[in-house]
């Protein structure tokens, strides 16, 4: 394995590792939301290393955050955080990402199509609950999420070619 290839892995394995302290000890939890900034080390992984490396570092950090909070996985849901690490690597990964479009049409897909929309209908098939209360339910995760994206993703876009050095 090439020495780049290794420190990529690297570094991506601890950004999962965060990501798992971030969202499933330092984050408001219920049963149907989280709100919380567990989104910002699989954003700087996007940022850093593109679609692949962030879909495969989400979908990691979900199976393990499952398993380490004693639940089952249920795939749809990984399948989802697969494609919002996707789009953040999609969106935030290169040289000319501006705040609009790519900022915002990121954070519109991963917050209201995918979180919302689609993990609301994961939620009611594995809750057995109708769609419309529970999608209703994540309302305020999903007007909250929207303005931590906004806030939050430009600065990490600042602050990732400094991280992006540190060996």
């Amino acid at each position: 394995m090439k020495r780049q290839n290794l420190v990529t892995l690297c570094r991506v394995a601890v950004l999962i590792a965060l990501e798992l302290v971030l969202s499933r000890f330092l984050s408001l939890n219920t049963p149907t939301l989280r709100i919380g900034i567990g989104f910002l080390p699989i954003a700087l992984c996007g940022i850093l290393y593109g679609p692949y490396w962030s879909a495969a570092a989400w979908g990691i950090a979900d199976i393990m955050g499952t398993l380490v909070s004693g639940n089952a996985i249920f795939p749809p849901i990984t399948l989802t955080y697969i494609l919002m690490g996707a789009v953040f690597g999609l969106f935030l990964h290169g040289k000319n990402v501006r705040f609009f479009p790519n900022v915002i049409i990121c954070t519109l897909i991963n917050t209201v199509l995918l979180s919302l929309g689609l993990n609301s209908y994961w939620l009611s098939l594995l809750q057995h609950a109708p769609y419309l209360p529970v999608m209703l339910s994540r309302l305020l995760q999903c007007a909250v999420l929207i303005v931590l994206y906004c806030i939050l993703i430009p600065l990490l876009q600042k602050l990732a070619p400094k991280l992006d050095h540190i060996e």
